[in-house]
């Protein structure tokens, strides 16, 4: 078990490291943000890859690796670039994402990685709170309209509330994130306005109304179809 977790994790940093080697012009601040990241993250990877079945094991390496090439990738890009804040930005958001991976049960940890690596390889993210950007104000709007959708469930209401809210707000970052990797600059512009309206539906609805009103708008979002067919 040990020299698997060894080889996970020298394969991740050689992956980590050879695509987006610190440069030296860099503070120490930064060098040391971005070490913790490397750590935080080979942790969260080595965990996931541990908890898989041994029939499951080789897709779930191949998933830790890919995300480990898209960080290194980001973090050569903002390298080129010399912008020391989007990196060390970049290497906080994903060391916060690395904690939730360590802190899920060995049976949730692939799936919370999955779930939670393409929100933090969203390229607009690094831009908010900027409420100037349409991503970070829908993003704060659908973060506003589940609280005030949990504020107002009563006791006996709660966990099926809470249930049924990380459900819609699974789905919206599903979909979110779907046009982001497709790299569809209308279907992004489509999903954002959507559940921006979504969210603003649910915060004007009264409090008894708010749930009610969460899935039948964020639901609509998700399923919007933003290229539709000639006829």
């Amino acid at each position: 078990m040990a020299k698997i977790l060894l080889l996970v994790s020298l394969l991740l940093y050689i992956t980590i490291g050879e695509a987006a080697p610190m440069p030296l012009k860099w503070s120490a601040a930064a060098n040391k943000s971005i070490s913790a990241m490397d750590s935080k993250v080979m942790k969260a990877f080595d965990g996931v890859i541990l908890a898989a079945p041994p029939e499951k094991r080789s897709e779930v390496k191949k998933a830790t690796i890919g995300h480990a090439a898209t960080i290194g990738l980001r973090l050569f890009k903002a390298q080129q670039t010399g912008d020391e804040k989007e990196a060390v930005t970049m290497a906080r958001i994903y060391e916060i994402v690395a904690d939730q991976i360590i802190a899920a049960p060995p049976s949730a940890k692939f799936h919370t990685m999955e779930s939670v690596f393409p929100v933090a390889d969203n390229p607009d993210l690094i831009k908010c709170p900027d409420t100037n950007n349409s991503y970070c104000e829908t993003i704060s709007k659908i973060k506003k309209a589940s609280e005030e959708v949990l504020s107002a469930a009563g006791p006996a209401k709660e966990s099926e509330t809470k249930d049924a809210t990380q459900e819609q707000l699974s789905a919206a970052n599903t979909a979110i994130n779907k046009a982001y990797a497709n790299v569809d600059d209308r279907g992004i512009a489509g999903i954002l306005a959507a559940y921006s309206k979504a969210a603003d539906a649910v915060i004007a609805a009264a409090p008894t109304q708010k749930l009610k009103v969460m899935k039948e708008t964020f639901t609509a979002a998700a399923k919007a179809n933003f290229h539709p067919q000639p006829h």
